[in-house]
């Protein structure tokens, strides 16, 4: 079974009316692509600038590639958010470093929230108003100095790839009732990240997702590599995939590494997190958890005929009686259902 996800299907008709502005079409795949490609040498070749969203080239590869891509990894991550109840009494959204608003606009399609954009570049904002006319956002901020708060205890700070080049998050955010953390899913993004969630727990912030605990994470304290990353399946349209065989990138599943954290406390919840694709070793297959501080695997002996590979990400609930040999807990039978 896999987790599988795409964008908000009224992304479509945006696109389209967006595209047709270019002179261009879902169609045309190797036009698309060409400006996917440009876009992506030019953050190769120039990692630290900003992003160029001047050029028409750059406009039309977040529209048809990187709004696709990552509203769909944001649209699992709202989903595990709404699992766990947590947007419950929070009124007003600030998305800092909005870029084309993506996270905001896929928040929108389930949520009505009062909206705060920070974003230096004007071009986002005249295309999502032109384009995207089911969303409406409050204001518009110019610059990264801090907004103003109209109220804390019901507001959700969202950070989406807009952290890479800063240690912490601003001040502000600390008044904030709810953060929503999403990062690019390298080794670099993903500890920092945890060494984030560290602070913000010391701080008097609550984890509500991914982690089922708020204990030191294992992958950070016992591991000088391990990172946290989910992943899910991207069920692609045909104009993305026809798009895509123009390009050496492929998408067929998104990763990501996210926090949901809030100021209330989460429901506790006795289930470990899937945080590791399975591992095929010899008389047994294994897959990583998360319940606590400690390093621990699921695992299933070869002999047990036990065939299942259960998908990254997912809550399993973990029998009392379970046998624990070394990191290991020895499952009897397939797990059928997930939390």
């Amino acid at each position: 079974m896999q987790r599988q996800f795409t964008y908000p299907p009224s992304f479509e008709d945006s696109l389209t009316k967006a595209l047709a502005s270019y002179q261009l079409t879902l169609k045309d795949s190797k036009a698309l692509a060409k400006c996917v490609q440009a876009l992506s040498d030019f953050f190769i070749h120039k990692p630290d600038d900003a992003t160029p969203w001047h050029e028409t080239w750059a406009q039309v590869a977040y529209l048809c590639y990187y709004l696709p891509l990552n509203a769909t990894r944001l649209g699992a991550i709202i989903e595990e958010a709404e699992k766990r109840n947590f947007f419950a009494g929070l009124e007003r959204v600030i998305d800092f470093g909005a870029g084309l608003a993506t996270a905001s606009l896929t928040l929108s399609e389930k949520r009505s929230f009062k909206f705060q954009l920070i974003e230096r570049a004007s071009e986002p904002q005249k295309i999502i108003e032109k384009f995207f006319p089911q969303f409406q956002a409050e204001e518009w901020q110019r610059t990264f100095s801090a907004p103003k708060l109209k109220d804390p205890g019901k507001t959700l700070a969202v950070f989406s790839y807009s952290l890479t080049e800063l240690s912490d998050i601003p001040d502000w955010a600390y008044q904030c009732e709810a953060l929503m953390l999403v990062e690019p899913s390298t080794q670099q993004d993903g500890r920092k990240l945890l060494q984030l969630r560290q602070k913000l727990l010391e701080n008097g912030y609550h984890v509500w997702a991914p982690c089922t605990h708020e204990g030191p994470c294992p992958l950070l304290t016992q591991s000088k590599t391990d990172w946290c990353h989910d992943r899910v399946h991207f069920a692609a349209p045909e104009w993305f995939n026809k798009m895509e065989e123009q390009l050496p990138m492929k998408n067929r599943t998104l990763t990501m590494s996210y926090l949901l954290m809030r100021k209330t406390p989460a429901q506790k919840i006795n289930a470990a997190r899937v945080v590791g694709d399975q591992l095929k070793e010899k008389g047994k297959d294994r897959q990583m958890i998360c319940r606590g501080s400690e390093r621990e695997f699921l695992a299933w002996m070869h002999k047990s005929k036990i065939e299942q590979e259960i998908p990254r990400g997912v809550l399993v609930e973990i029998p009392d009686d379970i046998q624990k040999v070394s990191n290991e807990l020895r499952l009897a039978k397939k797990i059928e259902e997930y939390l």
